[in-house]
């Protein structure tokens, strides 16, 4: 496995690729495809981005962040293909890594009770429940998570 990772627009054919297979994913579990809080527009606005991953030149997983404020970025559009070990990892590991560059010092997330493997894969990479942020502050089955980058 040789991964690398490209900066990209979600409009590009692989983004789109991998964000289809997430909201697929995401009904399969939740039942809902999770975008209820997502802009995507938001990925091109300032200190933000979107990565795809690949294996050789086949993407195999993705994720963004968006700015909250200076300090802080929210990971978003988290997906990874199944029985693909280790991809989960070194796209957080990528994330954490240009979130830093950009000037991010602590980045937050947030999943459903209902996801409890995404919820233990978060915590198994260094992040902690944190109190709920907006908008899922008001929400009872939502899960906040955050990580220091200091």
């Amino acid at each position: 496995m040789s991964l690398s990772f490209v900066q990209t627009g979600v409009e590009a054919p692989d983004a789109q690729t991998m964000l289809r297979e997430l909201n697929e994913t995401l009904m399969g579990i939740l039942g809902h495809n999770g975008t209820a809080h997502v802009c995507l527009d938001d990925f091109s606005q300032e200190k933000a981005f979107f990565l795809v991953g690949y294996d050789d030149d086949i993407p195999v997983c993705c994720a963004g962040v968006r700015r909250m404020d200076d300090r802080t970025g929210e990971i978003k559009r988290v997906y990874a293909r199944k029985n693909r070990k280790g991809i989960g990892a070194a796209l957080m590991k990528a994330v954490e890594e240009l979130a830093g560059r950009t000037g991010y010092r602590r980045l937050v997330l947030e999943c459903r009770e209902g996801n409890p493997h995404a919820i233990a894969f978060y915590k198994k990479n260094g992040y902690t429940v944190c109190e709920n942020y907006p908008p899922y502050d008001n929400e009872a089955d939502a899960v906040c998570l955050d990580k220091d980058l200091e």
